[in-house]
């Protein structure tokens, strides 16, 4: 009877968060799931308040909120439920096992199936794209003239309204790349995404008898191979060399001929597909790979963490996340000049592009444009990137991204990368970010005598009355000291100035130690 009466009152409960909330959407990173909600008013979302829940692989909870939650609600978004059901059977190697089905279309436009049994996803199906893959040749610059010719804009590296010469003929590059075939045509598109007119001028997209597309920067072709092959490239990067499968994981669609022939480029989060629009002013915005990247980047915040773009430092990281990306992609292609962004279409007489090669401080105060304060976060994932292993790096910086939600400081952002470095590599690079972080002036506290080496080695003893001490190599001053369990809750928390800290008796195990801005996994063992 007990059980039957639980079970009424779950039932009751659960339709009635479900009435209140709007599941928004559902991802998955490396190390957990991410989900985003908006409340309903009058059965209508109310788009500036939200509901972000993180939950990761070990358990550990993640929660941020700019609403009042009651505690029924809250235990419900602790337990993860799916708020729409369809109950039926899945077939696992022969047995049928009791599953609740959810069809979500999210606002990237990606359609998946979860199958879930007790809160847990047994299978995940998608729906992608059916090509018929084929291979094409054709050039491309590698990643702009350039870089690859180890020069500056002017002289014979002009844009010469889009005129070609032997000098820029000269930094073509001859490439394979994945293309479609279909009804006896070679089209240019593939998993990643399909080359489009759908922004004026009308110019239609290439397709071919023969597998070759090989065209000069002054012929209509050039740009669509440009950015097909760089943008693939760089997806490719993100989920075959860094891991991340389940990113993008739709066809965008790409006009490089786009918004009247304006010197402008631009991501659409609202269509489905979203799309990415490229400019001809100037230099065609197609031409450079730091301007595609740039772009694409921005698909792939929007795919990790939708609906959290609110709020104007949240607005100056993404600029800087896209930024990083473009440098880190020249920078893997070529090295020369990387951290001048847009050298190709920028740094001219059309527009003065933007560089991460700077000593700017956070605590200098911010310019008020996010394009600039977003060359300061830029600046400083660079400087992770560069005192660390590259695809560690750029594998935590990505991870941080599915935790990042509406009205984001920058102080937030840099919250979520010490988390994501604690739960990928026990907080093995948290020194090195704490170091880099107060070099930049975005943190302040405990920052005198840091150096990359010293800050961030904890060591914890116990002797044989079970007493412990935590010793730091680096002095706290006035600091804040949490330990908490790997569920997320407070178990032990106090003020400390100096390098040691008694504990009380510990339950030996693994627990979340957090000390102002760093958190680090802890490990007690009897000893």
């Amino acid at each position: 009877m007990k059980t039957f009466a639980f079970l009424i009152a779950f039932i009751i409960s659960f339709f009635s968060f479900g009435q209140k909330y709007k599941l928004i959407y559902s991802t998955k990173s490396l190390i957990g799931s991410h989900t985003m909600y908006h409340p309903l008013f009058e059965g209508s979302p109310v788009f500036n308040q939200f509901l972000k829940q993180n939950i990761f692989n070990d358990n550990l909870q993640r929660f941020y909120t700019n609403i009042e939650l009651n505690p029924l609600d809250r235990e419900l978004l602790f337990s993860d439920i799916i708020l729409k059901l369809e109950s039926g059977f899945l077939n696992d190697q022969g047995s049928l096992i009791p599953v609740s089905a959810t069809t979500i279309i999210d606002t990237n436009g990606k359609s998946y199936t979860l199958y879930r049994n007790n809160s847990r996803t047994l299978h995940h199906l998608k729906h992608n794209v059916n090509l018929k893959d084929t291979t094409i040749s054709g050039t491309v610059f590698y990643p702009d003239p350039l870089s690859s010719s180890n020069e500056v804009y002017g002289g014979n590296f002009t844009d010469n309204n889009d005129e070609t010469n032997s000098y820029l003929n000269n930094e073509l590059k001859e490439v394979n790349l994945t293309a479609s075939f279909e009804n006896n045509m070679f089209l240019l598109e593939n998993k990643h995404l399909k080359i489009v007119n759908q922004s004026s001028p009308d110019i239609q997209p290439t397709v071919k008898t023969d597998s070759i597309f090989r065209f000069n920067r002054s012929e209509i072709g050039f740009e669509e191979i440009n950015a097909l092959y760089h943008i693939s490239r760089f997806a490719d990067y993100l989920k075959d060399s860094i891991g991340f499968k389940d990113i993008m994981n739709y066809q965008i669609a790409v006009d490089v001929y786009a918004l009247n022939g304006n010197d402008n480029s631009e991501f659409i989060s609202s269509t489905a597909p979203p799309r990415l629009n490229f400019g001809q002013g100037g230099v065609d915005d197609a031409e450079d790979a730091d301007v595609l990247i740039h772009e694409y980047a921005h698909a792939v915040s929007h795919s990790a963490a939708p609906g959290s773009l609110i709020g104007y430092e949240r607005s100056a990281i993404e600029e800087g996340f896209c930024d990083y990306w473009a440098a880190v992609y020249s920078k893997m292609l070529n090295e020369y000049n990387y951290k001048e962004l847009y050298n190709w279409d920028g740094h001219n007489e059309f527009w003065e592009g933007r560089s991460i090669d700077h000593q700017r401080t956070y605590d200098e105060g911010l310019d008020g444009n996010k394009y600039i304060d977003g060359e300061l976060f830029a600046a400083m994932l660079m400087d992770i990137r560069n005192n660390m292993e590259d695809t560690k790096a750029d594998k935590i910086l990505l991870q941080s991204v599915y935790s990042w939600y509406p009205n984001m400081t920058f102080l937030d952002a840099i919250e979520q990368i010490m988390k994501a470095d604690t739960l990928l590599y026990n907080s093995e690079n948290s020194g090195t970010i704490h170091w880099l972080a107060c070099k930049r002036g975005f943190l302040t506290k405990n920052c005198e005598n840091t150096t990359k080496s010293n800050y961030w080695n904890v060591e914890i003893d116990y002797d044989m009355l079970n007493q412990g001490v935590l010793s730091l190599t680096h002095p706290i001053v006035n600091g804040s000291v949490k330990i908490f369990t790997l569920e997320g809750k407070l178990i032990f928390s106090t003020i400390l100035n100096g390098k040691q800290l008694k504990l009380p008796k510990p339950t030996f195990g693994i627990y979340i130690l957090q000390i102002d801005e760093l958190t680090k996994k802890l490990i007690i063992n009897n000893l």
